[in-house]
């Protein structure tokens, strides 16, 4: 049943019990009178039930632990040991001393309830929006970043996967189906719910012969049971289904039993771990990743006092940075944090977030993808042209971009917009482009008939702003604002514990994000707020 915190206050609290036990200046009085009235317990409402169950524990103090949690890095049963002990916890939430009970399951099925729902990001939106209104901290600039995070899901070789699917799904068999289980344990190379479990096998050539008698052993159990009216609506069957589709071949041969051979690379998206099939893994240099991607937004504006994180985003590991830009932007605009700038790296730069951004009132900045940034290479005066070096302009009837010269000065004879593509197609005199002296570096292909250069409105912008990164020292300086974001992200990684995922599930690790950005955020408010 649901029951807002009492607004009275008890004797029993801290305060009355032990007057100055910390000092007026400590941390939790701040927290206490500037922070804890901003969470609204009335958004929490359609959680519980209005007249049946007993009455839910304070809402305020499980946010407020939540956000400790994510201060401290904390566990569930670190929060329910530390809650009652500490003094400075008990002053933020206003807990009489005798009440600080709290069990850390009570605690986890709240979170529970929050990881499909929209009510902690508003809550992180209304208590951000109140400290940048406090602070007076400008949103005008704005610098992204993303990082990865680390699951808990151990990197599973071919060998392993194979292994630990099939161990999964006969579990569940042997669990709902002992009969059948028992039936077909002994058609299978090896007996799979042993003990002495090893998903690793250090010999190399015993390990390819064992990967493909467990092939076998996964196409024997899906021919047996994918037309078993039960076994085939279990998940771990189903699961088993597509691990063999997307690595394993079947041929038919003459004999009666079928060829099966190992797909030297398997079909995408490929599952990782049969313990969480959504999970991606992916490589980054060195780093070799299984689990998920974090992106983060904060104001840069050099005349803030405090710098806030507005946004924080989980998405796959496998998700491009270039696909951020335009999501990140409608969320911000959505919580009334428009920037006028937003700087990004390479990563989330290209021509098509720059155009994509100017829709929505925003300017993209920062150096642009797949291109060199060496400054001997953009100096050097044999390099080759792109679309940055031809002169265009804006026609003012139809609004569409021009091309007037080539880097030769030379004219088009005719150029149009292809009505399939929407790349402009601009024609330049054959001869003349022939026994032109940059020819060996112009971009323009000479065909039988005439000479044509092909350019989307999105590459001409990518090479613009690649001339204007390289060539223009100034726009230089102002972009290294950015790398204030790495900061953030060592921040968030290293003191609120967001590198490696506390969770299985994804929406749960998108939960621990959101509460490690608010964490953030209330103890940079409390510092210089």
């Amino acid at each position: 049943m649901f029951r807002p915190t009492r607004p009275q206050s008890s004797i029993f609290e801290v305060e009355n019990y032990f007057p100055g036990a910390l000092p007026e200046k400590d941390w939790c009085f701040t927290y206490q009178t500037k922070i804890l009235p901003l969470i609204d317990e009335e958004k929490f409402r359609h959680f519980y039930s209005e007249c049946e169950g007993r009455p839910n524990v304070s809402i305020r103090t499980m946010v407020s632990l939540l956000i400790f949690m994510g201060i401290e890095k904390l566990n569930w049963r670190g929060v329910e040991f530390q809650f009652p002990r500490r003094i400075d916890w008990l002053i933020a939430t206003t807990t009489p001393l005798g009440e600080a009970f709290l069990d850390h399951t009570t605690l986890f099925k709240f979170y529970q309830r929050l990881e499909n729902d929209d009510t902690a990001r508003t809550l992180f939106t209304e208590i951000t929006d109140a400290f940048v209104c406090a602070c007076e901290t400008s949103l005008k600039k704005q610098r992204t970043d993303s990082f990865f995070i680390h699951g808990w899901l151990r990197l599973l070789s071919r060998y392993g996967l194979f292994k630990e699917t099939i161990r999964k799904f006969l579990q569940t068999l042997r669990k709902q189906k002992p009969g059948l289980y028992n039936t077909i344990k002994e058609q299978l190379s090896q007996e799979y719910l042993e003990k002495d479990f090893d998903l690793t096998e250090k010999d190399r050539e015993l390990a390819q012969r064992k990967i493909s008698l467990m092939a076998h052993d996964l196409q024997r159990l899906k021919s047996a049971f994918e037309n078993h009216h039960q076994v085939k609506q279990y998940e771990t069957f189903k699961l088993l289904c597509d691990v063999f589709s997307q690595q394993c071949e079947v041929r038919d041969t003459v004999d009666a039993q079928p060829e099966i051979s190992i797909k030297e690379k398997p079909d995408s998206p490929t599952i990782c771990s049969p313990h969480n099939p959504a999970v991606r893994y992916v490589r980054k240099g060195k780093q070799r990743i299984t689990g998920d991607k974090g992106v983060v937004t904060e104001t840069c504006a050099p005349e803030n006092k405090t710098q806030f994180i507005v946004d924080a985003e989980l998405v796959e590991a496998t998700e491009h940075d270039s696909k951020q830009p335009s999501k990140i932007q409608d969320r911000l605009i959505a919580n009334d944090f428009k920037p006028e700038t937003q700087y990004g790296d390479a990563g989330f730069v290209n021509g098509q977030t720059i155009l994509d951004s100017r829709e929505n009132g925003i300017e993209l900045a920062g150096p642009t993808a797949g291109r060199s940034q060496s400054f001997d290479a953009y100096e050097d005066t044999d390099r080759p042209f792109d679309a940055g070096d031809f002169a265009t302009t804006i026609d003012e009837n139809t609004k569409q971009l021009r091309i007037t010269t080539c880097p030769h000065n030379q004219v088009p004879t005719k150029q149009k917009r292809s009505t399939k593509t929407g790349k402009i197609i601009a024609h330049f005199d054959r001869d003349i482009c022939i026994d032109c002296p940059y020819a060996h570096r112009c971009p323009v292909k000479i065909g039988w008939r005439v000479a044509t250069f092909t350019v989307s409105k999105a590459e001409y912008v990518g090479a613009v702003r690649h001339h204007q990164y390289i060539g223009n020292s100034e726009y230089r300086k102002e972009c290294a604002i950015r790398a204030g974001a790495e900061a953030t992200v060592s921040e968030l990684t290293r003191a609120h514990g967001m590198r490696k995922s506390r969770h299985r599930k994804t929406s749960r690790t998108r939960l621990q994000l959101i509460f490690a950005a608010l964490a953030c955020n209330v103890k940079r408010f409390i510092r210089h707020g």
